[in-house]
């Protein structure tokens, strides 16, 4: 199971306070996916702090200039403890069956994935894919710059990034074997 992972943080460090959590399955085959599951889920930053999370006066900053809309899908939306929404998402990486593994997919693999990964390791939350399913979304598209990326509701929300991620990341593989 291929899954999409876009973070919203406040700090572009490894150790980073997560706001936002966002995921969804995609295709790697070569077809574009009709359906796709969706996750989503807010962090109350105070709670991701406490465990360890960095918060730097530069990206707060950066939010500062992003839309309003960007900002209220973390400030204003229910928000859940750190653990509790890395075990909420750790439970929907479920694969549909136990010998399936799961790959996750982060722009890029040094940021997303080593973020979620070290928040579960001060969290002493188990991570739902293991070290060699990391997989690079930055790196497959620079293999096909010419595939037109596309924005898909609001940018920096985490869910809908990374639905836009995915249905990229699905044209880039069609592209890639030739459909």
């Amino acid at each position: 199971m291929d899954i999409m992972l876009d973070l919203e943080t406040l700090s572009f460090a490894t150790d980073a306070a997560i706001v936002s959590i966002g995921a969804c399955t995609f295709a790697t085959d070569g077809t574009v996916s009709p359906q796709r599951r969706i996750f989503r889920q807010v962090v109350h930053p105070d709670t991701a702090q406490a465990a360890g999370g960095r918060i730097d006066a530069q990206t707060v900053i950066w939010w500062m200039g992003q839309t309003d809309a960007a900002r209220a899908a973390w400030t204003q939306a229910p928000a859940v403890s750190i653990r509790s929404a890395l075990e909420k998402f750790a439970l929907w990486c479920q694969p549909d069956f136990p010998e399936e593994r799961v790959r996750v997919w982060g722009n890029g693999v040094g940021f997303d994935n080593i973020i979620l990964r070290s928040a579960y390791d001060r969290c002493s939350v188990a991570p739902p894919w293991r070290h060699q399913d990391d997989r690079c979304y930055r790196t497959l598209k620079n293999l096909r710059p010419d595939v037109a990326y596309e924005q898909i509701g609001i940018a920096h929300e985490a869910a809908e990034d990374a639905v836009s991620q995915a249905v990229h990341a699905e044209r880039i593989f069609a592209a890639l074997k030739g459909a």
